[in-house]
C-alpha cells in the first residue's frame, strides 16, 4: 500500500512527498560543475546527496542535463548522472545515496532509469540485518535506457543505514571484470514506501535546494563583499557569530576554497585580512566566526566579517 507522503519535521522544509531519494534528478550541484567529464576520487560526494564509490579501477562523472531521449523514455529534458571506468580491473563502480531515518519493517521500492553498456548494471537496497544488498533485475547492457526497480521489506536495525546503489557489480554485489569505458547512467531515481515503481516525483528547485541544505550548504560567491558575521575586534582579531541558511542535519563541519586572506572583517575604516584560515565553531543553526590578522585594530570595537573575493567559499558539511 502506497503512502502518500513521508513527513519528516526535521528538514524544515514540509514533506519530502512520496521519494525518499534527495537530488534524484541532479539539478543540485553546490560543490561544482559537472557538466564535462570530471575525473573522481572513491568515496567522494560531487552532486548533491550522491557519494561517488568504486574500487580497481579509475573514473570519472558527467552530469548531463537535459539531453536524454529513448523510445520509452518519458522525459526528453531530464538529467541523469554517468559514472564511468577509466581504466580496465576487477572491481565495482558505484552511485550511493544515504538515506535518514529509519524504516524497520517498511516495504520499499527503489526505482530509476537506467542506461548502461555493461549486462551487470543493477539497483541494490541494503538489508542491515544480515548485511547483504537486495538487486534489481539487470540491465540489458545494449546502451539504451531501461527501468529498473527492485523491492523489498527493509529489516534496518539502528537508524540511518538505509543504503541505495546503482552499481556495476554481480548480482551479489560482488566485484567483476569491468573494462575502460563502461559506464552507468540514472535519471529520475526514487526511492517509496510502497510495493511497486510509481511515476518520479518532482519538486521545485526551491525545495531541492532546501532539502540538500539540510546535509550541505555553501556561502559566498556572489560577490567580493559576502556578509559572514557580526561581532567585535580584538587588536588583532574578530570574534563575532552567523546564521546558517536553514537548519542542518547535526553541527556541520567547515572548509573553505581560495586564499584565508579572503576571509576580512571591517570596523569603522579599518578593514583587515585573515592571517590564516578562519576558525569556525558551528551548531545545526548558527556559527562562531574567529579570524586572526597581523592588522592591528581597535580592541572591542563592533565590526562585520566578509568574504572579500567571488572565488572563495565557506563549505558547511553535515553529511551522513
Amino acid at each position: 500500500m502506497a503512502l502518500s507522503k513521508v513527513q519528516v519535521p526535521a528538514l524544515g522544509v514540509g514533506s519530502l512527498g512520496s521519494n525518499l531519494i534527495i537530488n534524484g534528478d541532479f539539478r543540485i550541484s553546490q560543490r561544482g560543475d559537472y557538466s564535462s567529464a570530471t575525473s573522481v576520487t572513491n568515496d567522494q560526494k560531487y552532486m548533491d546527496r550522491w557519494t561517488t564509490r568504486f574500487s580497481g579501477v579509475t573514473a570519472n562523472i558527467q552530469a548531463i542535463l537535459g539531453t536524454n531521449s529513448s523510445p520509452g523514455y518519458p522525459y526528453t529534458d531530464s538529467n541523469s548522472l554517468r559514472l564511468t571506468a577509466t581504466s580496465s580491473a576487477t572491481g565495482i563502480l558505484r552511485h550511493l545515496q544515504r538515506v535518514e531515518g529509519f524504516l524497520d519493517g517498511q516495504t520499499l521500492t527503489f526505482s530509476a532509469w537506467v542506461k548502461s553498456n555493461s549486462a551487470n548494471a543493477r539497483l541494490f537496497q541494503y538489508q542491515h540485518n544480515g548485511g547483504t544488498r537486495v538487486a534489481s533485475a539487470a540491465h540489458s547492457g545494449g546502451g539504451g535506457w531501461e527501468f529498473l526497480s527492485v523491492t523489498v521489506e527493509n529489516n534496518a536495525t539502528t537508524g540511518n543505514q538505509l543504503y541505495f546503489d546503482a552499481a556495476i557489480g554481480t548480482a551479489s554485489f560482488g566485484t567483476l571484470s569491468i573494462t575502460s569505458g563502461q559506464y552507468i547512467e540514472i535519471s529520475q531515481v526514487q526511492l517509496e514506501v510502497r510495493d511497486a515503481p510509481s511515476p518520479f516525483m518532482y519538486r521545485s528547485y526551491g525545495e531541492e535546494l532546501a532539502l540538500c541544505q539540510r546535509y550541505f550548504q555553501v556561502l559566498g560567491g556572489t560577490g567580493n563583499n559576502y556578509p559572514l558575521a557580526s561581532g567585535f575586534t580584538s587588536t588583532s582579531g574578530f570574534f563575532g557569530y552567523g546564521k546558517l541558511i536553514r537548519t542542518m542535519r547535526g553541527s556541520p563541519s567547515f572548509s573553505h576554497s581560495g586564499s584565508a586572506s579572503h576571509f576580512s572583517y571591517t570596523h569603522a575604516a579599518v578593514s583587515a585580512n585573515a592571517s590564516s584560515s578562519p576558525t569556525f565553531g558551528t551548531n545545526p543553526n548558527t556559527y562562531y566566526l574567529s579570524i586572526s590578522s597581523s592588522t592591528t585594530t581597535t580592541n572591542n570595537a563592533g565590526a562585520y566579517a566578509r568574504i572579500t573575493n567571488s572565488g572563495t567559499l565557506a563549505f558547511f558539511d553535515s553529511e551522513l
